[in-house]
C-alpha cells in the first residue's frame, strides 16, 4: 500500500466536542445526570408552549388545566427485569425482547415534587423532557399538547462549491469471509486511484470521517458469560492484534494523503458507555504518526468552516428505536433533535457514564446529524433544515460510503460491491 499526494485544505476544522470527553470516574450518581438534563430542558420546554408553566407539578389542582414540565418515565410491559437479563448473560438460551415497545405501555411525567401519570401522549421514551398541556382528573393527567424543548436553528450556509465529507462505518475488519480487498478498493478511491471517473470524485473529497465498528466482534463476544470472567478474557478476540495491524495500516495510508476523524464504536478497543472515548493512539502506532489522523470521542462535533457537523456510530439511535414505534433511522434521529437530546434512554437502557451534568443536551442544532453503523443508508430533512444520514455498515452488501457536499448538504453514496 503506499500512500496518495496530500491534498490542498482549503477549509478550517474545528472540534467542539470537548463535552463528551470524561473520565471514567463511576463516583457520581445517575441521579445527577437525569437532574442536570431537567435543569437543563425544563425552561426550555415551557418557553415552547408560549404559556406560563407551573414550577412545580404538585402546584396542578384537581380540575385544573395548565402546563407541567418535567422528564418522563414509561413503564415497558414487554421490558425484561434485570434479574432476567442477568440469567440470559449466564446461559439461559431463551433470547431477550429486542422491541419494548407497547401502545399500552403506562407513561409518568416526573419533577423534583413528584409524579402524575399521563393519558393521551405521543411515542415518549423514558428519560424525554417535555412540558404537556391538560387537565388534572382523578389523579390522572389528560394531555392536550405536547410541547418539546426551545432551541434556535442552525444559520443557513451561504458559501458555494464542490466539496466532499466521505463518511464509511462498519468496516469491521477481522469479519469472517470478508474480502479485505474491500478495505483496498475504499483507500485505492480515497486516494482517486481507482479509474478516471472515480478519480474525478474523489479529488473533490477533502476529509474522511470514520463512524465506529472498525474492528469486527463476534455476537458471542458482545457479552461477558461466567467463564468469561473467569478467565478474564472475552471469547472470539484472540486475533484483534491482527486485526488492529491491519486497520493501523489501513489508516496509515490514508492519513498520508487527506485527514481521518477516527471516531469508536460499539465492537471497537475502548469503553463500551456512553460517551465514548477515543482509541488510543498507542493501538495505531503506523498511522498516529501523521498529524492528519484525529481519534474523537464517541459522540463526535466539528465545525467545517460554518458547517457544523454532529456524529455518532449508531448505539443511541438503535436504543431509542427498541424503546419506540416502527420508524425509519431518520425519523428516530429526528425525534432526538426534537427532544433536544442526543441519548433520551441513557442511562435507563444505553449505558452511559455516570455525570454530574448532561453532554447529550443539545444547546444549538447542528446542519448535520449522522449516524454510522446503520443497517442501511437513509436521509431526510428536518423542517428546521437539519439534514439527517444514516451511514451504512461498510463490512455488510452492497458495501456504501457516504459522500456529504459540504455546501449544498446533498448526499450520494459510493457503492464497492460492483468493484470487486
Amino acid at each position: 500500500m503506499s500512500g496518495g499526494k496530500t491534498r490542498d485544505i482549503n477549509y478550517t476544522h474545528q472540534y467542539i466536542g470537548q463535552r463528551f470527553e470524561r473520565s471514567l470516574d463511576f463516583v457520581p450518581q445517575y441521579f445527577h445526570l437525569y437532574q442536570a438534563r431537567l435543569s437543563s430542558l425544563k425552561h426550555r420546554a415551557i418557553t415552547a408552549s408560549g404559556e406560563p408553566g407551573l414550577n412545580e407539578l404538585t402546584e396542578l389542582g384537581a380540575g385544573q388545566t395548565g402546563v407541567v414540565a418535567g422528564i418522563i418515565i414509561r413503564l415497558h410491559k414487554q421490558r425484561s427485569s434485570i434479574i432476567q437479563h442477568y440469567i440470559a448473560k449466564v446461559g439461559d438460551p431463551e433470547p431477550l425482547e429486542t422491541k419494548y415497545y407497547n401502545s399500552e405501555d403506562e407513561v409518568y411525567l416526573e419533577d423534583e415534587s413528584g409524579r402524575i401519570k399521563l393519558e393521551g401522549t405521543e411515542d415518549l421514551v423514558t428519560g424525554s423532557v417535555v412540558s404537556v398541556k391538560g387537565c388534572l382528573e382523578n389523579s390522572v393527567l389528560k394531555v392536550q399538547t405536547v410541547f418539546y424543548p426551545y432551541i434556535d436553528t442552525p444559520m443557513k450556509i451561504e458559501s458555494q462549491g464542490d466539496e466532499y465529507i466521505a463518511f464509511v462505518s462498519g468496516l469491521e475488519v477481522g469479519t469472517p469471509n470478508y474480502d479485505l480487498m474491500l478495505l483496498h478498493l475504499l483507500a485505492q478511491f480515497l486516494q482517486g486511484n481507482l479509474g478516471d471517473q472515480a478519480l474525478e470524485k474523489a479529488r473533490s473529497i477533502v476529509r474522511l470521517v470514520v463512524l465506529g465498528d472498525s474492528l469486527y466482534r463476534p455476537d458471542e463476544a458482545r457479552q461477558l458469560d461466567r467463564k468469561a470472567v473467569a478467565d478474564q478474557k472475552l471469547a472470539g478476540l484472540s486475533d484483534m492484534g491482527e486485526c488492529l495491524q491491519y486497520l493501523d495500516t489501513f489508516l496509515a495510508e490514508l492519513a498520508g494523503s487527506l485527514p481521518v476523524d477516527l471516531i469508536p464504536g460499539e465492537a471497537d478497543p475502548t469503553n463500551a458507555s456512553f460517551p465514548q472515548q477515543p482509541i488510543s493512539p498507542y493501538l495505531l502506532p503506523q498511522a498516529s504518526r501523521y498529524s492528519a489522523l484525529n481519534s474523537f470521542p464517541n459522540p463526535y462535533e466539528c465545525t467545517l468552516d460554518e458547517l457544523r457537523i454532529l456524529c455518532t456510530s449508531g448505539q443511541n439511535v438503535k436504543s431509542l428505536a427498541q424503546f419506540s414505534k416502527d420508524k425509519s433511522w431518520t425519523e428516530h434521529m429526528e425525534v432526538q433533535l426534537k427532544l433536544r437530546h442526543l441519548a433520551p434512554t441513557a442511562p435507563d437502557a444505553l449505558h452511559c457514564i455516570p455525570m454530574k451534568e448532561d453532554p447529550f443536551v443539545l444547546e444549538t442544532l447542528p446542519h448535520v446529524y449522522l449516524c454510522g453503523c446503520m443497517p442501511e443508508y437513509e436521509t431526510k430533512l428536518t423542517q428546521e433544515g437539519v439534514k439527517l444520514v444514516s451511514v451504512p455498515s461498510f463490512s455488510k452488501p452492497p458495501h456504501k460510503v457516504v459522500l456529504l457536499n459540504r455546501f449544498t448538504l446533498e448526499t450520494e453514496t459510493i457503492t464497492f460491491e460492483s468493484f470487486l
